[in-house]
């Protein structure tokens, strides 16, 4: 379904799609449609979470999973009475792929869980003011929008849930929060910081992820390349392209249709990492160290 049926049937041309529909109703009343895929604007994901999970269906939805703490304590009644209510399991998924990108199951099998210290930095490069990204009630913003992905990256790499953090802005004439530094700390004592920042040049590849824990450390480079260093030792993983995780994801999520395994993201990972985003901005606002 997209807006209109003609765009849908376009994409359904273009893509091989069985049905297309410019109407919700024809996909949320289908029994024979069991689960929904969102990728919409930002301001509409809860809603349509919300209304994929009421009528029963298993959902993925692309980041971010909604755009407020009120939409975000919606979603988690209505998810939780579905658990309560129906024995069949219902699938809630977010799509945070990096935690599924191969290099990223390499350094997770590596390191264990926490504690660890943690260095997630971003060449984010700018957006335009006036995107409708940056329109906090059409996109959220870029902390909602896209930090979010590092809050949840951070926490499946250690293993336990964020539990305080601290966010410092750099001063800009047009009041976008995307030069950011957060900083969090975890139930297992782990440490976290993630440097947002689209100040900087792109030609520098976007994301650097380091970690630090019982005299090791790992060094992922953009999702290319892993390097793990332990007793002077130093052994490398270079994949050919780059991989974030994408294809991963959907496969396993689809596997976990068919077979009823999940959640693949617990919902308690879920909240907080969403959770975590909104209290980034209050953390920017006051100027004080907020707990989740």
């Amino acid at each position: 379904m997209t807006a209109t049926g003609t765009g849908s049937r376009s994409a359904a041309e273009r893509f091989g799609f069985e049905f297309c529909t410019g109407d919700e109703k024809d996909i949320l009343e289908n029994p024979e449609i069991n689960t929904v895929f969102i990728a919409t604007r930002h301001d509409s994901h809860a809603e349509y979470v919300l209304k994929a999970l009421r009528a029963g269906k298993h959902v993925f939805v692309e980041k971010p999973l909604c755009l407020t703490e009120s939409e975000l304590d919606e979603i988690k009644d209505v998810y939780l009475a579905l658990g309560t209510r129906h024995s069949a399991l219902h699938l809630l998924m977010v799509g945070y792929n990096r935690r599924f990108s191969p290099l990223a199951r390499m350094l997770k099998e590596e390191f264990g869980s926490g504690p660890m210290a943690m260095i997630y930095r971003i060449n984010a490069g700018t957006i335009p003011a006036d995107s409708w990204i940056q329109d906090p009630e059409r996109g959220g913003g870029r902390i909602i929008g896209e930090v979010c992905h590092f809050v949840d990256f951070l926490t499946f790499l250690n293993g336990s849930l964020p539990v305080r953090l601290h966010a410092q802005a750099m001063t800009d004439p047009r009041n976008l929060a995307d030069v950011v530094n957060i900083s969090l700390s975890y139930e297992n004592g782990s440490i976290g910081t993630i440097s947002y920042l689209a100040n900087g040049d792109k030609r520098l590849p976007k994301e650097r992820v380091e970690v630090f824990a019982r005299g090791c450390t790992a060094v992922l480079e953009d999702f290319k390349s892993l390097t793990l260093f332990w007793e002077g030792k130093r052994k490398d993983k270079k994949l050919l392209n780059q991989d974030k995780g994408q294809k991963e994801e959907i496969g396993i999520f689809l596997k976990a249709l068919r077979n009823g395994i999940g959640p693949l993201i617990p919902w308690r990972e879920l909240c907080l990492t969403s959770l975590a985003s909104f209290k980034v901005l209050e953390s920017l606002r006051t100027g004080q160290i907020v707990s989740l």
